[in-house]
Formats: C-alpha cells, sequence, structure tokens
C-alpha cells in the first residue's frame, strides 16, 4: 500500500534543506544540462526526485499519482523559485538523467557536503582529529533476467540473479551515515592482475566480492583525496578490505586506515603478533567489570611485507554466561594506553553504514533502494546519488 503525500513533508523538507545548505539550488544550477531546451528545469527534476523518495515512492511513475490531489505543484514552484504548471511523465526524469555526466552528480554531492564540513556541523563528530568514512558496498537494483552486460550476476542453486552493486563511503557523524562518494562495482573488478578466465570461473563468491570492492576501491580513493586535498580522514573497513594493495593506496594518499582482521586473512601477521604480545614485554590490559571481564592486546611496528602494520586484540568474557567474543584490527595508528579504546570506539563505527546506511535505504525508511528505478546505468548512479 502507497503512503499518502503528507502534506508538511514539502514545508520539512524545504526548511531543513535551505537551513543547511543555502545555496542548493545554485549547486544544482551548476549541473551542466545535456539538453539544448528543456520544459522542466533541472532544479525541478531533482528536487521533485528528492521529495519523490522522502514520499517513499518507489517508481518514477509516483510523480505522476500522488500529488495529484495536493498542494505539490504550488509548493515545489516556491521551492524552485520557478512557475510549475505540470507534473513530467515518468520517462522525462530517466531521459535526462541518463544523458548527466557521474562526474556533475559528484561535484553535486561535493558541494553540499563541503559546506557542511566548511560550516563545521560535522566537527563534534571528529574522533583523534579525524573524520571517520566507512567503506562497504551494497547491492541496490535486483533483477531475474539479464538487464544488460553491464549488470552483474550470481548463480546460487541454479537460480541466477543480476544486480548492480555500488562501494559506498559514508561519513559517521551525528548518529548518521552520510554519503560522501560512490564508486560503481563493474564486471571487470572481478579479475585481478594476471588471472586467468578459468581462475576467475573458480573463485568463490567471497573471493569474488573481495577482488571486486578492493579494485573499486583502489579507484575511489584516489578521487576522494583529489576532491578533498586536506581533509583529515579516517577509512574504517570491514575483514574484506586488509591488503597490501589497499594499505599502499591509503598510505600514498596520507590516509589513516582501521580493517576489521580475522585470524585467517594474514596468518603471518597473527604468528607474529601473537609471539610479541606474549612476552613478558608486550603490551595489554586487562579490565573487568560486574558483567564481563575484557583483555585488550596490542603492538606497533609489526612487519608485513616491508610495511609497519599496528596491531589490537580484544577478547570479551561474559562472566553470565562463559562465552568469549574475540576481535581483531589493524591500523597505521600509532596504538598508545591512552588512545587505544577510542580506535577501537572507531572501528566499530563501521555498523552505522549497515544500519542508519544501507538498512534504512532497503528496508526502514521506504525508499526500496533494491527497486529497479531505471534499466540505464547512467541514469541509475544519477538517482542513486539523489538517493544518497
Amino acid at each position: 500500500m502507497k503512503k499518502e503525500f503528507s502534506k508538511n513533508t514539502t514545508e520539512v523538507f524545504a526548511k531543513t534543506i535551505f537551513h543547511y545548505v543555502p545555496e542548493l539550488l545554485k549547486y544544482i544550477d551548476e549541473i551542466k544540462d545535456p539538453r539544448k531546451r528543456y520544459e522542466y528545469s533541472m532544479r525541478y527534476l531533482i528536487m521533485s526526485e528528492m521529495l519523490m523518495f522522502l514520499s517513499e515512492g518507489k517508481s518514477q511513475r509516483f510523480t505522476e499519482t500522488a500529488y495529484e490531489e495536493t498542494k505539490y505543484l504550488e509548493n515545489i514552484s516556491k521551492i524552485t523559485e520557478e512557475e510549475i504548471k505540470n507534473i513530467p511523465d515518468a520517462e522525462i526524469y530517466t531521459d535526462v538523467f541518463s544523458r548527466i555526466e557521474k562526474e556533475e552528480m559528484e561535484k553535486f554531492q561535493y558541494k553540499i557536503n563541503y559546506n557542511m564540513i566548511r560550516n563545521k556541523i560535522y566537527d563534534n563528530s571528529k574522533i583523534l582529529g579525524k573524520y571517520n568514512l566507512v567503506l562497504d558496498a551494497t547491492r541496490f537494483q535486483k533483477a531475474h533476467y539479464e538487464i544488460s552486460k553491464e549488470w552483474l550476476k550470481e548463480t546460487i542453486e541454479g537460480k541466477t540473479t543480476w544486480y548492480l552493486s555500488m562501494l559506498e563511503l559514508k561519513l559517521v557523524a551525528n548518529n548518521m551515515a552520510i554519503s560522501i562518494m560512490n564508486e560503481m562495482i563493474k564486471n571487470e573488478d572481478k579479475k585481478n592482475e594476471n588471472e586467468t578466465e578459468e581462475e576467475i570461473k573458480n573463485k568463490s563468491i567471497e573471493e569474488m566480492k573481495q577482488d571486486c570492492e578492493l579494485n573499486a576501491t583502489k579507484r575511489m580513493l584516489p578521487r576522494l583525496r583529489k576532491i578533498y586535498p586536506r581533509l583529515a580522514i579516517r577509512i574504517i573497513g570491514d575483514s574484506l578490505y586488509p591488503s597490501i594493495g589497499l594499505i599502499e593506496v591509503c598510505e600514498e594518499e596520507n590516509m589513516e586506515y582501521i580493517f576489521v582482521l580475522k585470524d585467517k586473512k594474514i596468518p603471518t601477521l597473527l604468528t607474529e603478533f601473537l609471539t610479541i604480545v606474549s612476552m613478558e614485554e608486550g603490551n595489554r590490559e586487562l579490565r573487568e567489570t560486574k558483567e564481563r571481564i575484557v583483555l585488550t592486546l596490542w603492538e606497533n611496528n609489526i612487519d608485513y611485507k616491508g610495511k609497519k602494520i599496528n596491531v589490537i586484540r580484544q577478547i570479551i568474557k561474559n562472566k553470565e554466561t562463559g562465552k568469549c567474543n574475540k576481535w581483531m584490527w589493524i591500523t597505521n595508528r600509532e596504538i598508545t594506553r591512552k588512545n587505544i579504546y577510542k580506535i577501537i570506539y572507531c572501528a566499530k563505527l563501521r555498523d552505522y553504514i549497515e544500519n542508519q546506511g544501507f538498512r534504512e535505504q532497503k528496508v526502514t525508511s521506504g525508499i526500496d533502494l533494491e527497486h529497479v528505478y531505471s534499466k540505464d546505468i547512467k541514469a541509475i548512479e544519477v538517482i542513486y546519488t539523489i538517493i544518497q
């Protein structure tokens, strides 16, 4: 059942967005319009698309029907500072969005985020002097047939699903996960250098996912640093991301990182860490409360393929159940007794991208991120960025 368009949605939307980003219309006007002549401005198309998602519209045709009995045209005209007489057909959105260059939407997203950063809206979220950016990928459109060669596919138990996957970098601030940048994962990301087609076919789903995300990350992080050359940032990722290639990219781009490390991921690093930390001079701290016992171990400058890696391992035992949970992270930030718990806190911010990020957009917000909003790959990238 489609949710009714709220009479307050437009007013709340306008007050909020123009309070924080007063030059939003100017930023939209700066997007290079691919059309020579048009009936509907870029201001209208983008602002109305934002409103459509806020109103839980799950298709482009939502705008043709849901707004008919409201003061939508009057209100959107006030927002865009233009006189809008008619609601456009859904095909107009796809036609225009399919011709906008991704770089134009990336600039638009940057201007909004830069405005927020410059005005210190997110300053309280800095930890140890840096903003926390969480890295992860999500599937955001699914189909049961091949739409185009650009779509990824996966076959499980004889059933094939086609999908798109986007690598996201989200800033965790004010209990929110805010999109900073995204990168579409491509079919060629499945392949590592010098791999044969046969080797690619024999990869597990987990290995394929890891290679796709790592290759997309290596493209995205240099772009991020080029756009934000002086921003103090920390990249946080799950257990897919620890690799010598990504560690080198972070170092080259002057980025701090914290990655989850599973025991079997880099066994040589784990062995050396456990050897050092078990010595009498090893770094460790034991804390105990009524409910649990927490053992935290750490060491700096452990060699991994010529790189100096800093490692944290934490074991938490529940006194009531006797159950132990183990976590391990690697970072290029020097670990001290004074900052270790702040580093661990940053590492656990990774949950925000799943909960306040992807889960809300797929399940709880009504946006339905997995819906096929368009079959055109360029239009999809524009729509995805507008959702963010």
